[in-house]
């Protein structure tokens, strides 16, 4: 029996793209709605923020079962277990009635959106040559990051037809599509067998250096990504008097950024390896970060806040898709392990970031200004080992 449906290699990569920004739409389409949905509920701002972070914490819950599941079950069955969960969690997130209910719902849509994003990477890693990995992964990591550029403005659309709970009904739709692509595309095998697995897979993972370096720069990567995510529409749009339109067009600028900076990382990673454009975002990354607190303090200047975040979370373009490849690379017979496995801790770095925000920094602008500057400066802890262990120099 045939193990996928015959597709066009192009087809096969817009499939898994597609399947691969479903999660992240859920977790952001509703965010220009964020602060109606707070009064809506009569929840405070922090109360609304929790409902991302209840989404992190049940990708964190996802991501712990969802790697190691693929490579035992096969990446199509587990994938569409996942969709099914993350369909209905985004149907009854629709239908709650107050903050309590509608956390609940996120925790539970958060744990079967990471199918997605796992399956992706870990079918580029294991089906495709390095090089043409390389490419696909950085033309992945585009579009992934696109998705919560467009999500914002397709909620902000959404918002004008019906109000917030659509959003959420949205969601549920393009997790359907998902699992209907899902079943085209993906492997339909265990990629080793069993006895052929280490029986403690994650502590080989976590012992290669190499994974952990590239996994730091994931994780300060996700934290100012996330902090930024769920703190921009109250800077922007309750301080600095922004529509949810044009609060969604500036975060899609910046996003536009980082993904144009991924498409061409993955053309020179093809050539050079992937870790030297990581080393080609540091001096801009830091003049991003050293902008946005500059610009936070005294009267804060929104286009200049606007200005750093471009810098900070669009250099990282050049970051993020490289680390992936560089924590996948050393791993190809359980690439859904180890893909899982960096998928939860870089993701449980984003939730502490939004908690630890919440708890210190939240209802402050230079506080977002400084937090998230430091969560975007900390990629150079991961950048620092992987130089130490030779990696920058290949």
């Amino acid at each position: 029996m045939r193990d996928t449906t015959p597709l066009p290699p192009g087809a096969t990569l817009a499939i898994l793209c597609l399947i691969a920004t479903v999660g992240l739409a859920g977790s952001f389409l509703y965010l220009p709605a964020l602060p109606m949905m707070a009064e809506s509920l009569n929840a405070t701002e922090p109360a609304a923020q929790a409902t991302l972070t209840a989404f992190l914490l049940g990708s964190c819950v996802g991501f712990a079962l969802y790697g190691r599941a693929a490579d035992h079950f096969g990446h199509r069955r587990a994938f569409t277990v996942a969709g099914v969960v993350f369909v209905s969690a985004s149907l009854a997130a629709a239908l709650t009635a107050d903050i309590t209910q509608l956390v609940a719902a996120r925790l539970v849509q958060g744990a079967g959106s990471v199918a997605g994003i796992v399956t992706a990477r870990a079918t580029i890693r294991i089906t495709l040559p390095p090089e043409r990995a390389m490419q696909a992964m950085a033309m992945l990591t585009a579009v992934v990051s696109l998705s919560p550029a467009a999500s914002p403005l397709i909620g902000a659309g959404v918002l004008q037809l019906a109000d917030w709970r659509a959003t959420f009904i949205v969601a549920a739709a393009l997790g359907l599509a998902g699992i209907l692509g899902g079943r085209l595309v993906l492997p339909r095998h265990v990629p080793v067998l069993a006895q052929d697995r280490p029986v403690q897979a994650e502590a080989t993972i976590l012992r290669n250096p190499q994974f952990r370096g590239a996994l730091m720069i994931g994780m300060a990567a996700n934290a100012s990504f996330m902090v930024m995510m769920a703190a921009t529409p109250f800077v922007f749009v309750d301080t600095f008097g922004y529509s949810p339109g044009a609060f969604a067009a500036l975060i899609a600028s910046i996003l536009a950024a980082f993904a144009a900076l991924a498409l061409v990382s993955g053309r020179f990673a093809a050539r050079l390896g992937a870790a030297r454009p990581i080393t080609w975002a540091i001096a801009p990354l830091l003049a991003g970060a050293a902008l946005l607190v500059v610009a936070t303090l005294g009267t804060p200047a929104p286009a200049l806040i606007a200005l750093g975040l471009l810098l900070l979370i669009g250099c990282m373009g050049l970051m993020v898709p490289n680390a992936h490849i560089l924590m996948l690379e050393p791993f190809p017979a359980f690439a859904g392990t180890a893909a899982g496995l960096a998928m939860l801790i870089t993701t449980a770095s984003g939730a502490l970031a939004i908690t630890l925000y919440s708890a210190v920094a939240a209802g402050s602008v230079p506080g977002f200004g400084l937090f998230t500057a430091c969560c975007g400066a900390a990629t150079l802890i991961g950048w620092a080992a992987l130089q130490r262990r030779g990696a920058i120099a290949r």
